[in-house]
């Protein structure tokens, strides 16, 4: 059955399964979705994981900043029902199974994490001969700059700053435009029809983030987006179904 949004599995399929797990992922895979999104780190020894937080506690039975751990410290953690934090490289793997996209959101705690993690999962995305196949995402728009400035092709979105309901349609995409950004990505529960007509007009995508419920999918949709990053992609499907 073909759908009228892009359906990303925000983290993977994370409501149901650890987040940011090759278990989400998998399971996100599927039901069938169009796109994975993965929150990237760099460890100690540099290796690019998929995690969202920038310390442990949350998701692992670990404790500290990842940056602070070398990826053999890493591996030793449980991220929920034995799973594993997965390498990027692991989630490459998976991606060239499927046919699906890529959205890597590039984390970090400073502007010079960012600007380190950007560079290294945009040479990690060259290597492994996936430019078409990846969307470099990140609320850092200095990281997605120097993206741009490396390889102008690659495709990029932005979550403006701050999601607060306190920017106007105009200076959300501002924000996009001036990262030199494809796209755009917001919370749903500010996001609301002038934002999306302004995207509209600049000729930027629109990706609402964590719509988990039906109802909010359903108000979400009929802003006449271009895609949804939800927790939940089995009940995206089942909404969509129903449309």
């Amino acid at each position: 059955m073909a759908f009228h949004v892009v359906r990303i599995a925000h983290r993977g399929a994370s409501v149901e399964y650890p987040e940011n797990t090759l278990l989400a992922y998998r399971k996100a895979i599927d039901y069938g979705i169009d796109a994975l999104e993965a929150d990237i780190h760099l460890t100690r020894d540099r290796e690019l994981v998929a995690i969202h937080d920038g310390t442990l506690e949350r998701t692992t039975n670990g404790t500290g900043r990842v940056r602070e751990h070398k990826l053999s410290e890493l591996e030793a953690l449980d991220a929920g029902r034995g799973e594993k934090i997965p390498l990027l490289a692991q989630i490459f793997a998976l991606a060239a199974q499927a046919p699906i996209r890529l959205y890597l959101e590039i984390k970090g705690d400073t502007e010079v994490e960012y600007l380190e993690v950007a560079e290294a999962v945009l040479s990690a995305v060259q290597t492994a001969g996936l430019l078409r196949k990846v969307i470099l995402t990140s609320f850092s728009a200095p990281a997605l700059l120097r993206a741009k400035a490396l390889q102008p092709g690659v495709s990029t979105m932005l979550d403006p700053s701050p999601q607060d309901g306190s920017l106007t349609p105009q200076e959300i995409c501002e924000q996009a435009l001036r990262a030199g950004a494809n796209s755009i990505s917001y919370d749903f529960q500010i996001l609301t029809p002038p934002i999306a007509d302004e995207a509209r007009l600049n000729g930027l995508a629109l990706f609402p983030w964590m719509p988990n419920e039906p109802e909010d999918i359903r108000r979400t949709l009929a802003l006449g987006i271009t895609g949804v990053m939800t927790d939940r992609p089995s009940v995206l499907n089942q909404v969509l179904r129903r449309c």
